[in-house]
């Protein structure tokens, strides 16, 4: 690498590395607008928000709202949002779920309506899903499967956003190396393959964000693996809740959820997560822990 190029990757580094205050990243539910909110409950039922099992499929549900003019339709499902009428997910657990359906104008955002529906039919080939295997540890791992960061250089890095690593990143503009990180070395994530899609966080007190370290109480949230309906790499994503987050998170994508999936097989998980309209993408590399 030659001086030029260190001394401006060394910038782009100093440049996101900034304070963090408070445990986790805020909450982050979408791109929509900042609206003013409107006040007219009215607004969304006209819309005759529904939840239906699809006839054939009994773990598809088609998520529909008739169109009244001049009003987005929005479906809360799980950690996405869609600015749609129709909406068909998946559920492949048995129970009772809740989504909300809201629609915004130019004047702002409709109070939201809960719609509920059960599903009665477990999806038995989510236990055979060979992603979800990976990641969890599969339907005989009640208690999920346990990840920690690498124990090596590159366990963290920066590459250029252009960059699509397949198994392992050779071409890291910037790779942490061991101790550079206070904070993160004893965390724990553990995903669990049940009808929440548990993702718990063990934080032994203190996590980190770039190189500092901050306090931060254990907790848990859900995740989910998507496929972006505008995926361009044909790349899933690891996508959690609330506050959920892989340490270190880069300051950059505070309040970010949504992890492009490099690499997941049995021995590694492989994340990448960068901030819109960026140059650049942080490398998370976790192994299991013993």
């Amino acid at each position: 690498m030659h001086m030029n190029n260190r001394v401006i990757i060394s910038c782009c580094i100093a440049a996101v590395l900034i304070a963090f205050m408070g445990c986790k990243p805020k909450s982050y539910m979408g791109d929509l607008p900042e609206l003013t909110p409107n006040t007219d409950a009215q607004v969304v039922k006209s819309m005759n928000p529904r939840a239906i099992v699809d006839s054939e499929d009994p773990n598809l549900v088609h998520f529909i709202m008739d169109e009244v003019d001049g009003w987005v339709a929005v479906w809360t499902i799980g950690t996405k949002r869609y600015t749609r009428q129709q909406v068909d997910r998946r559920f492949e657990f048995m129970g009772d779920y809740t989504v909300m359906a809201e629609a915004y104008n130019k004047n702002g955002m409709a109070p939201g309506v809960e719609v509920t529906f059960t599903i009665d039919v477990m999806d038995e080939t989510v236990c055979t899903n060979e992603r979800y295997t990976a990641l969890t540890g599969g339907c005989e791992a009640e208690n999920g499967k346990t990840w920690m960061l690498a124990e090596e250089t590159g366990y963290y890095g920066l590459i250029d956003i252009k960059t699509w690593l397949i198994e392992y990143a050779t071409d890291y503009w910037w790779a942490a190396e061991r101790g550079s990180h206070n904070g993160v070395y004893d965390d724990r994530i553990t995903f669990v393959l049940n009808a929440d899609k548990t993702f718990r966080h063990v934080t032994n007190g203190t996590s980190g964000i770039d190189s500092d370290p901050f306090d931060c109480p254990d907790y848990t949230e859900s995740w989910e693996l998507v496929t972006p309906m505008d995926s361009r790499d044909g790349r899933y994503h690891l996508v959690l809740t609330g506050d959920g987050f892989l340490p270190p998170i880069p300051s950059e994508c505070q309040g970010q959820h949504d992890f492009t999936i490099l690499t997941l097989n049995d021995t590694v998980l492989m994340t990448k997560i960068y901030k819109e309209g960026s140059n650049q993408a942080w490398v998370h590399k976790f192994v299991p822990a013993e």
